[in-house]
């Protein structure tokens, strides 16, 4: 604090001055003393605010209404007031987000007490064109100025916590921001944005909750057992895979291996990647492509299965394969019996046998039905044209249910027809053990089983439409 006392020796009547500025140069308070006197000037105030350099907040009410107390008082006086104040910055406002998509579900308590964490979605969709965000950018404040006429700048105010992401935009003349595509939202405590795919960078499990996505799945660590997880894109796994609860529409591709200790069945409409299968059951539309062991497993593909070079060993499995099957080691010396159903589309046959019996039932309707017409025709003949009303409706009834049991059959048959014909592949299915083919591996081939009784070596089995025998050539290498 200064202080800067006035003082022009002891004269009767005069008024001693004292201005005292704060250590901010921003408040100045007058301090006098003295008997009253009637001379006394605004002029004197102001020479000694310009003495301290203060040019600027001078309270001109003040001022005044300190020279008519000293002019006019009748006591001594005794006056301390502010005369001259700076005006303070003004703080800016912090930029702030609002989050206008719902939030992940509670955990639910079942009835027997305890929380459920795999059945809480924590993922949320959203869709393109939806609001996502409010993202309000700061508000600067405003200058203010000490008392020497310095400029006081406020504190700058903090920028809003997120940033917008490349896959959210701006709706003109306002800070809302809406998804550009079909996603998930992600808040990363630094962006907002959308991603088309799903990541999950740990193990999908307690901690995720069971997990469906219309899109594209990335789990970056593994799937544990009891997940149940739901594609409706391509799935990546860069662990493992315990769960036997999985439905992919796309590709699957595992980083590791599967093993679901036959607990459940993988469904996979794409195409399947994995180093091992082992101890699991997979239905896959596509192909299959593992580089290590498929083992104890029960595989259906509507694809091949090509298993690299370099030991890859398939054994004590049942595997259903619509087309080519390759593998360096084919059964085992010691455990189960592989057995290899190739050139069988599993779907396409079982919808066919339920076509053909399908079409039995409509054949003995429509057979039930052409006898009754016939007994109605044969009564209609003795009534000579003299048909009673009655009758002529129940024959339109039988007649009508005659056609349609037609159309019935039609289309049943040519259902039948098309899984008669895709119900085998076509063409000729090879099957190579690239190192050995194993004593005690049986492939059947339309309705035809080969018993393989002692090893072969490199060894590739060509199945063909038509032939109960395959013939038998050298696999080569790769």
């Amino acid at each position: 604090m200064m202080e800067s006392p006035e003082k022009q020796g002891p004269i009767p009547g005069e008024v001693r001055a004292e201005l005292h500025v704060d250590e901010n140069h921003m408040q100045a308070t007058l301090r006098l003393r003295g008997m009253p006197d009637s001379s006394f000037h605004e002029a004197r105030i102001f020479q000694i605010l310009n003495d301290h350099g203060i040019k600027f907040g001078a309270d001109h009410d003040a001022i005044r209404k300190i020279v008519h107390t000293v002019q006019t008082s009748v006591a001594p006086l005794h006056i301390e007031e502010t005369v001259a104040r700076g005006i303070p910055p003004t703080p800016g406002v912090d930029g702030q987000v609002r989050r206008l998509v719902r939030k992940a579900d509670k955990v639910q308590i079942r009835e027997d007490g305890k929380a459920d964490f795999r059945n809480v979605k924590k993922f949320i969709t959203v869709e393109k064109g939806q609001p996502v965000v409010e993202i309000i950018p700061p508000q600067p404040g405003t200058a203010g100025h000490n008392l020497l006429g310095e400029e006081m700048k406020p504190e700058p105010p903090a920028p809003a916590p997120r940033k917008p992401g490349k896959n959210i935009s701006l709706v003109p003349g306002g800070h809302e921001y809406i998804a550009r595509l079909h996603g998930i939202y992600v808040d990363d405590g630094n962006i907002v944005d959308v991603n088309p795919e799903l990541v999950i960078n740990g193990n999908a499990g307690l901690e995720t909750g069971h997990i469906e996505y219309d899109g594209n799945v990335r789990i970056l660590g593994n799937i544990e057992r009891g997940t149940q997880v739901k594609v409706g894109g391509n799935l990546f796994v860069g662990g493992t895979i315990e769960s036997g609860q999985l439905k992919v529409v796309g590709d699957l591709a595992v980083n590791q291996g599967i093993n679901t200790a036959r607990n459940g069945t993988i469904s996979c409409h794409g195409n399947v990647k994995a180093t091992y299968i082992e101890n699991s059951v997979l239905v896959c539309d596509g192909d299959i492509e593992v580089s290590r062991s498929i083992l104890t497993s029960y595989l259906i593909t509507h694809g091949s299965i090509r298993m690299a070079t370099g030991g890859s060993t398939l054994a004590g499995s049942e595997i259903v394969c619509f087309g080519n099957l390759e593998v360096d080691i084919l059964g085992s010396k010691v455990g189960g019996v592989t057995r290899i159903f190739a050139g069988t589309h599993y779907k396409n046959a079982k919808q066919w046998e339920q076509s053909k019996k399908e079409l039995e039932e409509i054949e003995q309707r429509v057979e039930q039905l052409t006898y009754r017409l016939q007994q109605y025709r044969d009564k209609v003949q003795r009534y000579r044209g003299n048909v009673p009303v009655q009758l002529q409706a129940e024959i339109r009834t039988q007649f009508s249910d005659y056609k349609e049991e037609l159309a019935k059959r039609k289309r049943a048959t040519s259902i039948y027809n098309y899984l008669t014909a895709n119900r085998r592949n076509p063409e000729p299915i090879d099957v190579i053990g690239r190192t050995t083919i194993q004593a005690g591996v049986e492939i059947h081939y339309h309705g035809h089983t080969e018993k393989i009784t002692a090893p072969l070596s490199a060894t590739r089995l060509e199945f063909v439409p038509g032939m109960e025998k395959p013939s038998m050539k050298a696999a080569t290498p790769g």
